[in-house]
């Protein structure tokens, strides 16, 4: 592989890892903190992203498989957060 390209791939794994970092973050202090199902939609969504990321920083062959997966992830918790319903409390 060459250099410019693990570098490369090295910079969206670190990427994934942030995002998955802010995802939480905001996942905590944002409206789904209130939600019944915060501990479904937040904590392991955002873990198995960050796992994804370090995944993807780890190894050489397969990172950007990682890298894609770990972001499908969390949009779909994204999109499918929304069809759950809302605690008015």
């Amino acid at each position: 592989m060459r250099r410019s390209q693990h570098l490369g791939n090295r910079y969206l794994a670190g990427l994934v890892m942030i995002f998955a970092i802010i995802f939480f973050v905001l996942g905590t202090f944002g409206p789904a903190h209130r939600s019944p199902y915060y501990w479904l939609i937040v904590p392991p969504p955002a873990l198995a992203a960050f796992a994804l990321g370090g995944g993807a920083w780890r190894s050489s062959e397969r990172s950007t498989v990682y890298s894609a997966v770990a972001l499908l992830l969390l949009l779909a918790v994204l999109g499918f957060s929304h069809l759950l319903p809302r605690s008015h409390g």
